[in-house]
């Protein structure tokens, strides 16, 4: 968001890479430790990629408004709320285990 040029593409496409790996990562945490309730907790989670239809329209809306390079605190803050997810479940984790 602060840069542009070659560092603001190559910013974008390590975004890319990271997101490609997100996803598993994150199915797996949501779903250990469900037992039973482990089809209807990945269900849910499956219905919950929506967000990923949703987000872009919304970035490009504010995009139209502010500017493409100011949208990008929309993804931001869905990237803060996912490392906000990921250390609660880390820190789950890490109690129930030891």
């Amino acid at each position: 968001m602060l840069a542009g040029g070659r560092v603001a593409t190559l910013a974008i496409l390590a975004v890319g890479l990271c997101n490609s790996i997100m996803f598993p990562t994150i199915f797996s945490l949501a779903l250990t430790g469900l037992g039973p309730h482990t089809g209807q907790g990945s269900g849910i989670l499956c219905s919950a990629i929506v967000g990923g239809a949703l987000i872009p329209l919304l970035q490009g809306w504010f995009a139209d408004r502010i500017g493409i390079q100011h949208a990008f605190f929309v993804p931001l803050l869905c990237y803060l709320y996912i490392a906000y997810y990921g250390s609660r479940c880390a820190r789950q984790l890490r109690f129930s285990n030891g």
